[in-house]
C-alpha cells in the first residue's frame, strides 16, 4: 500500500471515530430537540434555568416574577417552577404550593397553551385550571 493511500485511510478512520462519538442515538436526538423546544419558548419570556438544582434527572426553570418574600420557617414555593424529567411530559409547580401540595404533569402542548395562566399567577390567587 502506498504512503498516500495509507493516509487517506487513516483520516477516513479518524473522521469515522469521531463521528461515531458525536453521534446521538435517535431517542436521546428526540429529548434533546424536546427540551431545546421548550426551552426555546419559555426562557425569551423570563424563565431562569435553575442550575442550583437541576441534575441528571430533573431540568428545572423558574419565573421569578412570580415569587413572593417568605419567612424562612415558610414552606411553600418560592416561585413557579418547571420541572423536567420526561420531556414530554413536564411537571409544574405553582408558587405558593405547600410541600404535599399539587404538582401538574402536563403535556408540552398543554402547558404552553396554559403559559400565560401559569405567569400571571400568584399566591392567593385561584390556581389555573388545566
Amino acid at each position: 500500500m502506498s504512503k498516500q493511500t495509507a493516509a487517506k485511510q487513516a483520516r477516513r478512520k479518524k473522521r469515522q471515530t469521531t463521528r461515531n462519538v458525536n453521534w446521538l442515538p435517535d431517542e436521546v436526538h428526540a429529548e434533546v430537540e424536546a427540551v431545546g423546544r421548550l426551552a426555546g419558548e419559555i426562557l425569551p419570556r423570563g424563565w431562569v434555568f435553575d442550575d442550583e438544582y437541576s441534575n441528571d434527572e430533573f431540568l428545572i426553570w423558574y419565573y421569578p416574577p412570580s415569587g413572593f418574600e417568605s419567612t424562612e420557617d415558610d414552606p411553600r414555593e418560592l416561585v413557579t417552577r418547571i420541572w423536567l424529567s420526561d420531556p414530554d411530559h413536564p411537571q409544574l409547580i405553582l408558587v405558593g404550593t405547600e410541600e404535599d401540595g399539587s404538582i401538574y404533569s402536563l403535556t408540552v402542548e398543554q402547558l404552553l397553551a396554559n403559559l400565560d395562566a401559569v405567569e400571571a399567577y400568584r399566591v392567593g390567587d385561584p390556581a389555573p385550571q388545566f
